[in-house]
């Protein structure tokens, strides 16, 4: 009786086990990647939202993100409590 399979196939493997060194550290990294901040915070360190920056300088959303692009802002994503919800939130400042 033959088979559907191949004579040359090999069976699965186990999956490499993780190693690390201190997993406290790892769970650490992951609670700041994935913590809410608020919006008073990012803004003591000099992060703006576009909105801010709108209301600010009068510039269009699609002109900042195109300064985004040109590399005169620099952005990052924050998950922050805004308006009852928890958010992802782009921040943005200028760049040094």
């Amino acid at each position: 009786m033959e088979t559907t399979h191949s004579k040359t196939r090999r069976t699965k493997g186990s999956a490499p086990k993780i190693v690390v060194p201190s997993w406290d550290d790892v769970w650490k990294s992951f609670d700041q990647k994935n913590s809410v901040i608020s919006i008073e915070a990012m803004n003591a360190e000099g992060w703006r939202t576009v909105d801010q920056v709108i209301q600010k300088t009068g510039l269009s959303s699609p002109r900042i993100y195109n300064m985004v692009r040109e590399g005169k802002f620099e952005t990052i994503k924050k998950k922050v409590f805004y308006g009852g919800k928890t958010r992802d939130i782009k921040f943005v400042r200028p760049k040094f």
